[in-house]
């Protein structure tokens, strides 16, 4: 029996390991598959790894670190969970609001400038987080948390 090396499948070095001797060919030995007959590996220090390329060792230097990512903060949780929010039609937001309420957007509207007519007569679709959708909110000073729940529900109508 000798001792060699093992390496892993990517030739770093893995750990010692041993050879057979051939009961045919005294002196001739055996090496494991993935195994080598390298002596001993480099010395190494602060991470680094040695590898075995060609027919000699390569010390290869630790990749750094990445920094780790910061945790998104409760607002910017918040704001991800809006833009996610399903776009809902203008029926579906009409439909959840109720009379009373799309009454008072329609009542604004009779003296609502030409562009604000615009957007509450000609919307296509309703996003969480539209400037359009905003003003509604403040029209029928709705706190985001109302918004949020009347988006909510309206996704689930189905008309």
């Amino acid at each position: 029996m000798k001792t060699v090396i093992q390496l892993d499948a990517e030739g770093f070095f893995g750990g010692f390991t041993t050879a057979d001797e051939s009961p045919l060919e005294p002196g001739v030995f055996h090496l494991p598959a993935g195994a080598v007959d390298a002596g001993s590996p480099p010395e190494l220090t602060g991470g680094e790894r040695a590898q075995f390329v060609g027919n000699r060792w390569a010390i290869v230097q630790p990749e750094p670190e990445p920094e780790p990512e910061p945790e998104p903060s409760a607002a910017e949780l918040l704001a991800q969970a809006r833009a996610a929010m399903p776009t809902i039609s203008p029926m579906q937001g009409i439909l959840t609001l109720g009379e009373t309420e799309w009454g008072k957007i329609l009542t604004y509207r009779e003296t609502a400038t030409w562009q604000e007519r615009i957007v509450i007569d000609n919307a296509a679709d309703w996003f969480r987080t539209s400037e359009n959708i905003a003003f509604f909110g403040h029209l029928l000073n709705y706190t985001e948390e109302q918004m949020d729940a009347m988006f909510i529900a309206a996704a689930k109508v189905r008309a």
